[in-house]
Parts: C-alpha cells; structure tokens; sequence
C-alpha cells in the first residue's frame, strides 16, 4: 500500500511539473508571436515610408491626395488609390491583431490615433467612400464610427505654414 501510495504521489508531482512547465512554454511561445507581429508590422509600415521618402513626387502625391481626393487627376488617383489600399491593409492587419490580443494597449491606442487621424483626412474621406467596401466590416465599422479628432492631422504642406 506504501508503494502504489508513493508511486501516485511521484505521478501527481510529475503531472504538476509537467502542467508548470507547459504554462511557462506556453507563455513564451505567445511573447514569441507577439514579438513576431510587431517585427512585421514595423517592417511594413517601414516600407510603406520609405517608399515615399525615395520617391518625392510620391510622397508629394500621397499629401496631396489626403488633402483633396476629388482634385487629383486620373494617373494620380491610380497611384493614390494603391497607396491608401497598401497603408489600409497595414492597418487592417493592425487592427485585427489587437483584436486577437496579440497587440499590448500602449502599442495598439499610439497606433489607432494615427490611423484616425488620417481616415478622418477629408481627401481620404472621398477616397474612403469609393473602397470601403474592400474592407473588413468590422474595421469598417471601427473607422466610421471613430470620432473626428480635434487636431486634425498636419502634412508637410501645413507645417510649412506655421513657420
């Protein structure tokens, strides 16, 4: 009887250790993929930006289309359209990830203030009445039900103003 009672017990610490040790696993695991995404994310973003540094004109057009979508001709609504589609995809990825929870709260709200901030844009805006629909309806749902913030987002062109 002392046998199989020592035995059972080496089992129940055996399984004890076993379930410590997959929660520890499984706790680096989603850091792991947490860290992953936001590698991702900032690799995108980055090369989203850095396509508009190299390319002036592009980046001269990417503002100029968030001023004034209506204004803009129809080669540079092409190129405009793919831009905003690239970084509303970017997004949308973000926005789904913090949705999975994979994103942290500070990392998710600097985000989400930015992406706002643009959508509320009024070229954007008209731009965003012709592609909603390529979206997800739930980040649709979250972009247009966001408020207008009240300091709207300043393009190199406004900056310039100020000084």
């Amino acid at each position: 009887m002392d046998l199989e009672l020592g035995i059972s017990l080496l089992t129940s610490i055996g399984v004890i250790v076993s379930v410590i040790f997959l929660a520890i696993e499984i706790k680096k695991n989603t850091e792991a993929v947490r860290s992953n995404f936001y590698d991702s994310f900032a690799n995108s973003n980055r090369e989203f930006l850095n396509q508009l540094i190299i390319d002036k004109e592009l980046g001269r057009l990417f503002e100029k289309g968030t001023k004034s979508w209506n204004n803009l001709g129809e080669d540079d609504k092409r190129t405009s359209n793919y831009l905003y589609i690239q970084m509303f995809r970017i997004w949308e990825n973000l926005f789904y990830q913090n949705k999975m929870e994979v994103l942290e709260p500070w990392l998710w709200n600097s985000n989400k203030n930015t992406i706002i901030s643009y959508f509320h844009l009024n070229g954007i805006q008209e731009w965003w009445q012709f592609r909603r629909q390529s979206f997800s309806k739930e980040f649709v749902d979250f972009l247009e039900k966001s408020e207008k913030p009240e300091n709207e987002i300043k393009v190199i062109e406004d900056l310039n103003r100020l000084d």
